[in-house]
């Protein structure tokens, strides 16, 4: 065969390869819609239902079957356990130490276990912060299909939004909270003789002095409520 009818042949398979390219990447692209089909009903079910965040582990079979899409799945895992991650590991010691300042007394005496966990709450807001940027970047950057966006749009706005949202009021309500108890700890070592502690209590010889006690108390009581209320928003969505 001559050289010129081996060229003429090759350029009649290449149209054939190209064919056979297209018809595997068509085969390939058929799978999306079972994909995406599969995926917007787990949502449905298992994410996007009742009030709580319920992220199941995904079995291998199910990773299969919701492809490339699995990746969007993981944008929420991974912020929710790196939230889970900062408040447990970053926080668990410091707060455990600060239930024992159960008396005005304890808490001029454990000033600094009030300061290391200030400290603590300000490193979980920084991490808090990057990882909300990261994950609303991340989300923004996706192109997802206009039916599975509106399904995901709700899963995200449950497992991030909201869960953030909690998570950046609990810090700044800790931190405020720190805020008070270091003024009164400090306002009370500074009264020396003129104070007495019987109990939980503290007793004050100074009309004065009371009522600016009572406005620092009052101030700290305020945030305990405001704590508390968010804690009861957390316990309905976790």
């Amino acid at each position: 065969m001559s050289l010129t009818s081996k060229k003429v042949w090759a350029r009649f398979l290449t149209p054939l390869f190209v064919l056979g390219l297209v018809f595997q990447l068509a085969g390939c692209g058929d799978k999306e819609p079972a994909q995406r089909k599969a995926f917007i009903e787990f949502l449905q079910t298992s994410v996007n239902s009742g009030t709580k965040v319920n992220l199941p582990t995904l079995t291998e079979e199910q990773k299969k079957s919701f492809g490339n899409y699995t990746k969007d799945y993981e944008l929420l895992t991974g912020f929710t356990n790196q939230l889970n991650t900062a408040f447990s590991a970053s926080m668990q010691s410091s707060m455990n130490e600060l239930r024992t300042l159960n008396s005005m007394k304890a808490m001029v005496e454990g000033r600094d276990k009030v300061v290391a966990a200030q400290t603590e709450v300000k490193a979980v807001q920084a991490k808090l912060d990057e990882n909300i940027k990261k994950t609303t970047d991340s989300y923004a950057a996706r192109k997802l299909p206009d039916d599975l966006k509106a399904v995901y749009d709700q899963a995200y706005s449950k497992v991030v939004t909201q869960q953030g949202d909690l998570a950046k009021q609990t810090l700044v309500l800790l931190n405020s909270t720190f805020d008070d108890i270091l003024k009164i700890s400090d306002f009370l070592k500074a009264q020396g003789n003129k104070i007495e502690y019987q109990g939980q209590v503290v007793q004050f010889t100074e009309q004065a002095a009371l009522d600016q006690f009572n406005q620092m108390n009052q101030s700290l009581q305020n945030n305990q409520q405001q704590l508390m209320a968010v804690a009861q928003k957390i316990s309905q969505l976790m």
